[in-house]
């Protein structure tokens, strides 16, 4: 696992974000009631992104706690540049889907 998440790029982590967002916000709509459908497409991707950016901080830190400090500082200091273009493409495909369910339901 470390090594995967070691070696996802800005654009691989995207797609593999949007994929995810997608799956999972398809099969929560399946079984949810409606009235939460517009919030899965902002929290799923939310959380994929955040945790899939801060799974490497938490693989790397080890040894005494100023090694871990460093660790998560730098992390720290990108996380803004990675997480919101990861949570963009976990959007745009989730929204998607919502609406796709939605039009299928209403007809």
């Amino acid at each position: 696992m470390k090594a995967l998440v070691e070696s996802l790029s800005l654009s691989s982590g995207a797609v593999l974000i949007a994929v995810l967002s997608a799956g999972i916000v398809w099969l929560l709509c399946s079984f949810c009631p409606a009235s939460l459908h517009k919030v899965w497409v902002v929290i799923v991707p939310l959380a994929l992104a955040n945790c899939l950016y801060w799974s490497q901080p938490w693989f790397e830190a080890k040894g005494s706690d100023y090694e871990r400090a460093l660790v998560w500082s730098e992390y720290h200091n990108w996380a803004f540049a990675l997480i919101v273009p990861w949570f963009l493409a976990g959007v745009i495909p989730s929204a998607a889907i919502v609406g796709i369910l939605r039009r299928r339901r209403v007809r």
